[in-house]
């Protein structure tokens, strides 16, 4: 019985390592023709491949490349791990698991060198105006099931920060992104040390695209006159400590 068991594995492993030898592209002819995500250059074999081109829900990746992991398969899993370039600019890599019902589950995601200006689009519906800098991000964990907002933990980081209408770099600020109650994600947002403004406070997410921010915004003495300018058109006035409250709520203009 022993030996039985150990030529069935043998020959179970054997056939897994020569599918996964298959070219990948074979994976384009057996995925369905309206696929949300469209596979262009397919190229390697399923454990170790890639894509030249692939859109998903807007988000634009050249050179995708994953390595599988086979063992992820038995728990009905499909798990790589992940690498690509954003066509907007930066890299990305992380170890991301799908299930059958269709929950994604990435683990140490890694974005980096990501500008500012890329997520321009995003940032239209709250009145924001184009940024400079640079962004970079780790992600401890990203759950997205079938609610529409996904859970994140992890931080962030803006790095010559700026306003594109503007000369003047700010310096750095960091936002630390956690799990809230009842899905919510929780943004606490600060300046790193040296930056030209004091920046502290949160920004709430409710599963339903529901958000409140309370932020305290203060100058230093390195901000020049025209930046000054430009927050209190921007802001409205100072309050008598010269520093600027922002205490706002709405909807995400994605959930409207």
């Amino acid at each position: 019985m022993k030996t039985r068991t150990l030529i069935l594995a043998g020959m179970g492993s054997f056939l897994l390592a020569s599918i996964g030898q298959l070219p990948a592209s074979l994976l384009i002819k057996a995925l369905p023709a309206d696929l949300a995500a469209p596979l262009q250059g397919v190229n390697g074999s399923l454990w170790q491949g890639g894509v030249s081109r692939v859109n998903w829900q807007g988000v634009q990746i050249n050179n995708l490349q994953w390595d599988l992991h086979p063992a992820a398969l038995l728990t009905g899993k499909l798990a790589a791990d992940l690498r690509g370039n954003l066509v907007q600019g930066g890299q990305f890599e992380g170890n991301c698991a799908i299930s059958i019902s269709g929950n994604l589950a990435c683990s140490g995601v890694n974005l980096t060198a990501i500008p500012a200006q890329a997520l321009a689009p995003y940032l239209q519906g709250f009145m924001i105006p184009p940024l400079s800098g640079v962004f970079q991000a780790s992600l401890h964990s990203l759950e997205w099931g079938q609610q529409t907002l996904p859970r994140l933990s992890g931080h962030g980081e803006w790095q010559e920060a700026g306003i594109q209408m503007l000369p003047q770099r700010f310096g750095a600020y960091t936002a630390v992104i956690s799990a809230g109650e009842q899905g919510a994600l929780n943004i606490t947002l600060a300046s790193a040390p040296g930056a030209a403004f004091t920046v502290d406070g949160t920004v709430t997410v409710q599963q339903d695209g529901q958000y409140q921010s309370q932020l305290t915004l203060t100058p230093g003495n390195s901000i020049d006159a025209g930046s000054k300018q430009f927050l209190n058109s921007f802001l409205g006035a100072p309050q008598t400590d010269g520093g600027y409250r922002i205490q706002e709520q709405g909807q995400l203009p994605a959930f409207n």
